[in-house]
C-alpha cells in the first residue's frame, strides 16, 4: 500500500474502530501523525457546536450529519486548543434541491403550485436563519445537460429566479415597479452563468462523479434482479470485479450505496430511499428512477466539495432543502459521521455511521486476487480510472439490459 492510501486508511481506522464513548481527542490521540494536515467535521451528541436543523424547519430543510452537534478539526485548531482556546468560523449555507429551484420561477410569478407554502417557508428560513446564504449549484448540475438541449428555456428561467432572489434579499430589485417579466433584468446574467457552467471542466468532472454513482447503481440493480437467492457477499464480489475491470477504480462510497441496496434484496428490508416499487423489481420506469436515485446520492459527493472551499479555521456547514422526499430519505438512510479533507492529497472522504460494518462485509467478500489488485503499489488513491468513454459504454449497455428485464406493456 502506498503512503497516500496508508494515511487515509489510518485515519479511517482510528475513527471506525474507536470505542463509542471516545471523544474526538481520544480518537485523534490513537494515531496523531495520521491526522496531521487534515481538515475534518465530526458529528457528535456529546460536545461541539449545535449547528443542526431546528425541529420547526425539518420538514423543509435537512442537515447532512447524523448527530446534533459538530466538532471541527485541523492542525491550527489543535495547536490553538493546546494553548487554551480556538476561534472557529462556521458558515451555515443552504443547498437548493432541484425541485425547489424548478418551482422558484412559478412561485415568484404567483403561479398556482402545490408547493407554495413549503417554498415560502424555505425562502423565509434562508433570509432569517441562514442570513441569505444559499447555493444552487447542486441543482444546476442536474440541469446542466438540459441547458445543452435545443431551445430549452427552463434552465435560464431557474437561474434568473435564483439571481432575482439574491437581489431581493439585498433589497436591490431592479425595476421593481416595471410591468412584465420580473426576471428580465437578470436573464443576461443567468445566460452568462450558464455559459460558464457549460465550459467549466470542474462542473463536468462533478457530472462524471454523479455518473459513476449511476453506473454502479445500474450494475447493482442488474445483479440483484438477475440473481437467484442474492447474498451480500456474492453481490459485492461481483461489483468489485465490475468496478476494477470496466471502470478502473474501486469507488468505496458508491459501493457503500450499493451495499445498502443489496442488503434490502438479501434480507427483504429496504431502507427508505430504496423502498419504492420501481427499485424493488424491474419496471418500465426503473432506469429513470435509478437515475434520479443517483442524483440524490450525489448530494454527499457534492457536499464534500464545500469542505475544500475554505481554509484554516473556516468551515462551511451545509443543509439541504427537501421539497424532494427522495432526497430527504437519502440523507436519513445514509447518516454521515464525519467528512475529512486531505488537502495535500486533494482528496475528501465521507465516513458514514454504519461504515465499519460495510468495510467488514466488503473485505469478507473480496478474493485474494481482488485485494492484490487493489493494494498494488502502482495504483494511486484514485485507482487507475479509465477514460470517460468506457463508463458511457457500460452505462448504455446496463440501461438496455435493465429495460429488457421490465415486463412488456
Amino acid at each position: 500500500m502506498n503512503t497516500e492510501k496508508e494515511k487515509i486508511s489510518r485515519v479511517k481506522k482510528a475513527i471506525l474502530t474507536a470505542d463509542q464513548n471516545f471523544s474526538l481527542k481520544n480518537i485523534i490521540d490513537r494515531d496523531r501523525p495520521a491526522f496531521s494536515g487534515i481538515r475534518m467535521l465530526y458529528s457528535t451528541n456529546s460536545s461541539g457546536v449545535d449547528l443542526q436543523i431546528d425541529d420547526a424547519l425539518k420538514h423543509i430543510i435537512s442537515g447532512i450529519f447524523s448527530k446534533d452537534r459538530l466538532l471541527a478539526y485541523s492542525d491550527s485548531i489543535r495547536n490553538e486548543m493546546e494553548l487554551g482556546a480556538s476561534v472557529i468560523s462556521f458558515k451555515k449555507i443552504v443547498l437548493l434541491d432541484t425541485n425547489l429551484l424548478s418551482d422558484l420561477p412559478k412561485y415568484f410569478k404567483g403561479d398556482d403550485i402545490t408547493t407554495t407554502e413549503k417554498v415560502r417557508d424555505v425562502l423565509i428560513a434562508i433570509e432569517r436563519v441562514y442570513k441569505g446564504e444559499f447555493n444552487y449549484l447542486f441543482a444546476v448540475l442536474e440541469n446542466l445537460r438540459q441547458f445543452t438541449c435545443d431551445n430549452n428555456p427552463h434552465p435560464v428561467n431557474k437561474a434568473s429566479a435564483a439571481i432575482y432572489f439574491k437581489h431581493k434579499l439585498k433589497g436591490d430589485i431592479y425595476g421593481s415597479n416595471m410591468e412584465g417579466d420580473i426576471f428580465e433584468p437578470y436573464i443576461e446574467q443567468a445566460e452568462s452563468d450558464w455559459m460558464d457552467f457549460r465550459s467549466s471542466k470542474v462542473m463536468w468532472s462533478l457530472i462524471d462523479r454523479r455518473d459513476l454513482i449511476y453506473a454502479v447503481m445500474l450494475k447493482t440493480y442488474h445483479i440483484c434482479w438477475t440473481s437467484a437467492n442474492i447474498t451480500t457477499e456474492r453481490a459485492l464480489h461481483n461489483l468489485v470485479d465490475y468496478c476494477l475491470d470496466e471502470l478502473g477504480v474501486l469507488p468505496l462510497k458508491e459501493i457503500y450505496f450499493a451495499w445498502k441496496v443489496v442488503i434490502g434484496f438479501s434480507v427483504g428490508f429496504f431502507t427508505p430511499v430504496f423502498d419504492e416499487s420501481s427499485l424493488k423489481s424491474p419496471k418500465s420506469d426503473s432506469v429513470k428512477r435509478i437515475g434520479a436515485l443517483a442524483w440524490d446520492l450525489f448530494i454527499f459527493r457534492f457536499t464534500e466539495t464545500l469542505l475544500t472551499a475554505e481554509k484554516g479555521n473556516n468551515f462551511y456547514i451545509p443543509s439541504v432543502t427537501t421539497l424532494d422526499k427522495g432526497l430527504l430519505d437519502t440523507i436519513s438512510s445514509c447518516p454521515v459521521k464525519a467528512m475529512i479533507s486531505f488537502p495535500e492529497l486533494k482528496y475528501v472522504e465521507t465516513i458514514f455511521e454504519d461504515e465499519l460494518q460495510f468495510q467488514q462485509d466488503l473485505d469478507f467478500s473480496m478474493s485474494a486476487k481482488q485485494k492484490e489488485r487493489i493494494l498494488d503499489a502502482s495504483r494511486d488513491i484514485k485507482g487507475a480510472k479509465k477514460s470517460r468513454q468506457y463508463m458511457s459504454i457500460s452505462i448504455s449497455k446496463l440501461e438496455k439490459s435493465i429495460k429488457k428485464l421490465s415486463p412488456k406493456c
